[in-house]
């Protein structure tokens, strides 16, 4: 017969586990489906246009590496435009975003190969009646300098730092899932000023106003995807509004 000691060392235990079995998460979100990114997004719109390019800053895909591991999808496109700037875009897609598979930001990605982060600052852009958090950075090397403009989703969250990217996370989880995550990373090669944000900045509201509402909500979540979606340029861009 169980020891009154033994009951009440034990009985905090026993709770504790059913509390973690509780909260332990049972659905999956994925907002891009069987859907796939080379797909989804244009490679002309809004006057820009896919050029080829091998001077992109990626996570090398290497079976068995982490960036094989972390993602099951990643575009990587140089879009040019007359008399635009160049931008390089990359998307990065991961369909399970837990404590041992995240998405890595691009802080960690440029210091990997060399480069050093010398500013960063958080971004609210506006797009119709959504804002979308962003944030910049500027990362140089001895011989480049590349102002960078990215979001990253969870879920239907947009997370602007590591810490926030975290708490999301756990959130997500006591909520009863575990959501996919996208990264997307706008840059160029140039002198970091306020017009060369601005021009990603540009880049990015053309970018989700251009795509299809499948390819916005998988981009941005579902409820800034709404409501972007109720802005006259996307709604102009929708296929029902091109048949009509």
């Amino acid at each position: 017969m169980p020891r009154r000691r033994d009951l009440l060392l034990g009985g905090p235990l026993l709770l504790a586990a059913g509390a973690a079995l509780a909260l332990k998460p049972r659905r999956r979100m994925s907002l891009l489906g069987d859907a796939r990114l080379d797909d989804l997004i244009p490679q002309r719109f809004a006057g820009w246009e896919v050029t080829p390019s091998n001077a992109l800053i990626l996570p090398k895909p290497r079976e068995g590496s982490l960036a094989d591991i972390l993602y099951d999808q990643q575009l990587s496109r140089l879009y040019t435009g007359e008399g635009r700037l160049p931008v390089m875009l990359v998307i990065a897609y991961g369909s399970t975003q837990s404590d041992l598979l995240q998405l890595h930001r691009p802080e960690t990605c440029y210091r990997a190969v060399g480069f050093e982060i010398v500013g960063s600052r958080r971004l609210d852009a506006r797009i119709g009646g959504a804002v979308v958090p962003m944030r910049q950075l500027t990362a140089v090397a001895s011989d480049r300098i590349e102002p960078i403009l990215y979001w990253t989703r969870l879920g239907d969250r947009l997370p602007t730092s590591g810490r926030e990217q975290r708490l999301v996370k756990l959130r997500t989880e006591m909520e009863g899932y575990i959501g996919d995550g996208v990264l997307v990373r706008l840059s160029t090669v140039a002198e970091p000023s306020p017009e060369v944000f601005a021009a990603l900045e540009t880049f990015a509201r053309e970018l989700l106003l251009a795509v299809s509402p499948e390819a916005r909500v998988a981009l941005v979540g579902r409820p800034t995807a709404a409501a972007i979606a109720r802005t006259p340029a996307a709604i102009a861009r929708t296929p029902a509004a091109a048949a009509a």
